[in-house]
C-alpha cells in the first residue's frame, strides 16, 4: 500500500510539475483623454511636421462616432494613431503619447480617450454626486465612465494589469458661454471642476490619478465669461493657494500656442478659439510634460519644453 501511495505521489507531483507557471499579467499605465473640442483637436494630419507620425508602442482606446472618428474601428484596443472627429485631424493625444513614451521608454502606455465637440462640463460631463447617482450623470460623463470600463476590460482580457496614472483635460468654452435655467458655468466652473476631478478618481479607484489641463479661449479671446473660467482653472491648480486648489492638478500655458486661424491652407482664417497643427502637437507635448514631471520621471535636461503653468 506504502509503495502505491507513494507512486502516486510522484505521479501527482510530476504532472504539476509540467504545468507551466501562470503568466503574470504585464503593467501599462493608462491615461484618460476628455473635453470638448480643442481635446478632440482640430490639428490637421497634412500639416504635420516631416517625422511626426504615432509612435504604435503606445495603444489607443477611444469611443468612436459621433463623438469621434479616427478612420478605424471603435471600443477596440489599436497602435496610437489620430484620433479626432475626422481621420484627417488629430488631437493631443499625438503629442501626449509620443512625448510620454519618450519620457518612459521602459513602460507600455495606454490612452483611453472620449471627448465630445460644444460640450460643457456643468451639464454634459455632470459627474454626478457619487457614483451611485447616475441618474445625474451628464451624456458625455456616461459615455466616458463606459468608454474606459471597456478599455480597462480590454486591458485585463489582453493579460494586462492597468493603472491609471493620470487624465489630460482640455474643455470649458461651452461653460464660457452657456447660461441655463439659472446655472452659472462660468462662475462655477473652478467648483465644477474641482468635484469633476474628485468624481473621476473616486469612479475608477485612482486616489493619486494625477490630472492636466490646459488654459481654453487663450488671446485674442476676451469677455467677463472667459475669464471667470480661467480664473477657476487657474484655481484649481495645486499650486494656486486657493481654497478650490485640487491635490495633483496642474494647468499649462497655452496663450503662445499656434491657433487653427493661423494654420497653412486654414478653412478657417478667423478661428482663434482652437489650437492649430503645431499648437494641438505642442499641447499634447507640454501635458506629458507637466505629467511626466509629477510623476517624478522627467530628467533636468528634459525641461526644456516645459512651460510654467501659473
Amino acid at each position: 500500500m506504502y509503495r502505491v501511495c507513494l507512486i502516486v505521489l510522484i505521479l501527482i507531483s510530476a504532472s504539476l510539475a509540467a504545468v507551466p507557471a501562470a503568466k503574470a499579467a504585464k503593467a501599462v499605465d493608462v491615461y484618460l483623454i476628455g473635453g470638448q473640442s480643442n481635446a478632440t483637436g482640430q490639428g490637421y494630419m497634412a500639416n504635420l511636421p516631416n517625422g511626426v507620425v504615432p509612435d504604435t508602442r503606445v495603444m489607443l482606446f477611444s469611443s468612436g462616432k459621433p463623438h469621434l472618428d479616427s478612420g478605424a474601428a471603435p471600443d477596440t484596443w489599436l497602435p496610437l494613431r489620430q484620433d479626432s472627429e475626422s481621420p484627417d485631424r488629430f488631437g493631443p493625444e499625438l503629442g501626449f503619447g509620443n512625448r510620454m513614451q519618450e519620457l518612459v521608454p521602459t513602460k507600455t502606455i495606454a490612452l483611453i480617450k472620449h471627448a465630445h465637440s460644444g460640450t460643457s462640463l456643468y451639464s454634459d460631463w455632470n459627474p454626478g454626486a457619487d457614483s451611485s447617482d447616475q441618474d445625474h450623470f451628464g451624456p458625455q460623463f456616461k459615455i466616458f465612465v463606459d468608454t474606459v470600463n471597456l478599455g480597462l476590460t480590454g486591458l485585463r482580457d489582453q493579460g494586462f494589469a492597468p493603472t491609471i496614472k493620470g487624465m489630460i483635460w482640455q474643455q470649458g468654452e461651452n461653460d464660457a458661454k452657456d447660461t441655463d435655467m439659472g446655472q452659472h458655468p462660468a462662475a462655477d466652473y473652478g467648483k465644477n471642476l474641482a468635484h469633476f476631478i474628485a468624481r473621476v478618481r473616486d469612479q475608477f479607484h485612482a486616489p493619486n490619478m494625477l490630472f492636466v489641463y490646459g488654459y481654453v479661449l487663450p488671446p485674442p479671446g476676451m469677455g467677463p465669461e472667459r475669464d471667470l473660467v480661467r480664473q477657476g482653472e487657474k484655481n484649481v491648480d495645486q499650486n494656486s493657494g486657493s481654497p478650490l486648489a485640487v491635490t495633483g492638478a496642474f494647468v499649462v500655458d497655452t496663450d503662445d500656442l499656434s491657433q487653427r486661424a493661423n494654420d497653412v491652407n486654414t478653412p478657417y482664417p478667423n478661428d482663434h478659439v482652437h489650437f492649430g497643427t503645431s499648437g494641438t502637437l505642442e499641447l499634447g507635448r507640454r501635458m506629458a510634460e507637466k505629467m511626466a514631471s509629477e510623476l517624478g520621471v522627467l530628467k533636468t535636461n528634459e525641461k526644456k519644453h516645459h512651460k510654467s503653468n501659473l
